[in-house]
């Protein structure tokens, strides 16, 4: 522990007993340089760190998302934080984000949703770990240095040129995005039992790993990247497509070392990425369609599924857990004959318990001969027609000048 020095001089330290019963109280108001130690806190709206802030040996019940401002150093020392998200947000509306290069700090503390919320951290500058526990939370990191020791996340992101040092990670997923002209080779990597390796991961970052423990290895790749990727245990396999064609996406073991699988298979689209896969099982598959893709997915098995901008995807006979579903800004989305949501995974993959569909902008969904595992919210401008389902939607709410119709008449309203 670092000793505080010149207090009266560099910054106030504010010390609370909990109050009787634990209620909480407001954060004091934020300055640089503030020291809050000990006692029972809820904090809605953002909190904004400009300068330094330092929480220690407390509770803090989080409302609204942290926003670190550049330059600003926020440390966290046995703090206990819970995190809640609005009803019906998106993923990680409850999480950190960075504004520009900053140092975070955490030590000895812990993280867990309240409901159905998933922080998502997004970190740039550097950050130093040492014991945190947190549940269904993310870190990504993008252009920073990081020390990590005893971290236990549900999903890890390494990319964008960050440099990463860590022992004991416990992770549900291990991901990282490659660079729109990446050549990436992973290989070697074994699921639910430790390993150490260095990895050079996506767009430039690298990762130096002892004692590690993953579950899935998470690859998104963007623009016409391309990866080879052998002996992984478990893997999830992400595009972000604007192209056009007819894709298949598979799941279970794939390819040898005399056949590799190739996708796009040659032929069916004019897609620019490309996957070489030698002995690798594959879990499920995300895509986020974008700019003016025009695709059509068959047999495939998607965990979450982005359509934006002006495109246009159409999926048949297939299986879309809906981790996240969204059709938003004037893209287009048809689903027939498959399954949509995932509630009934719930117990074994905490962040399905928000299989949602989502549709907002002037986006258009069908749903023709469905089997529904969630439901569906509906706003701004949005057009949802739903047609003989073969097992009903969970819930339909709709808001603004949305409209859904569900065999011919309007629901949600």
């Amino acid at each position: 522990m670092k000793i505080l020095r010149n207090l009266s001089v560099f910054f106030a330290v504010y010390a609370f007993a909990c109050a009787p019963g634990g209620a909480q109280t407001e954060l004091p108001a934020l300055h640089d340089g503030l020291v809050v130690v000990g006692g029972s806190y809820r904090h809605d709206g953002s909190l904004v760190v400009q300068g330094r802030l330092t929480l220690r040996n407390l509770t803090l019940e989080l409302h609204g998302p942290i926003e670190v401002m550049s330059g600003a150093r926020l440390e966290l020392d046995r703090v206990a934080l819970t995190v809640a998200d609005p009803p019906g947000a998106a993923n990680g509306i409850s999480g950190l984000n960075c504004k520009g290069p900053a140092h975070i700090v955490v030590r000895n503390s812990t993280m867990r949703p309240i409901g159905t919320a998933h922080p998502m951290w997004g970190v740039r500058g550097q950050i130093e770990v040492e014991n945190f526990k947190t549940l269904n939370s993310e870190l990504h990191l993008d252009h920073a240095k990081a020390r990590l020791d005893g971290l236990t996340i549900f999903e890890l992101e390494i990319s964008h040129d960050s440099q990463v040092k860590a022992n004991g990670l416990d992770l549900v997923f291990l991901s990282t995005h490659s660079s729109e002209n990446d050549s990436l080779q992973f290989a070697h990597i074994p699921v639910e039992r430790p390993f150490s390796r260095t990895l050079m991961m996506g767009s430039g970052a690298r990762a130096e790993l002892q004692n590690a423990r993953l579950q899935i290895f998470l690859l998104y790749l963007h623009g016409h990247a391309r990866a080879e990727l052998e002996d992984i245990d478990r893997a999830q396999l992400a595009l972000t497509p604007d192209c056009q064609g007819t894709l298949r996406l598979p799941h279970g073991r794939m390819g040898t070392a005399s056949k590799p699988f190739e996708f796009p298979a040659a032929g069916q689209s004019n897609c620019g990425f490309h996957l070489r896969l030698n002995n690798v099982n594959v879990d499920t598959w995300d895509v986020y369609a974008i700019g003016h893709a025009q695709l059509t997915f068959e047999n495939s098995l998607i965990d979450e599924l982005i359509v934006s901008n002006e495109a246009s995807v159409t999926v048949r006979n297939s299986d879309l857990y809906a981790d996240w579903l969204g059709v938003g800004d004037q893209a287009k989305l048809n689903v027939e004959d498959s399954t949509v949501g995932a509630l009934r995974l719930a117990a074994e993959r905490p962040d399905l318990a928000t299989s949602q569909i989502h549709v907002s902008g002037r986006g258009v969904a069908r749903f023709n001969r469905v089997r529904f595992d969630c439901g569906l919210v509906a706003n701004g401008h949005a057009k949802v027609r739903v047609e003989a389902s073969k097992v009903p939607l969970k819930f339909v709410r709709s808001s603004g000048d949305a409209q859904v119709l569900v065999d011919g008449r309007i629901a949600g309203r």
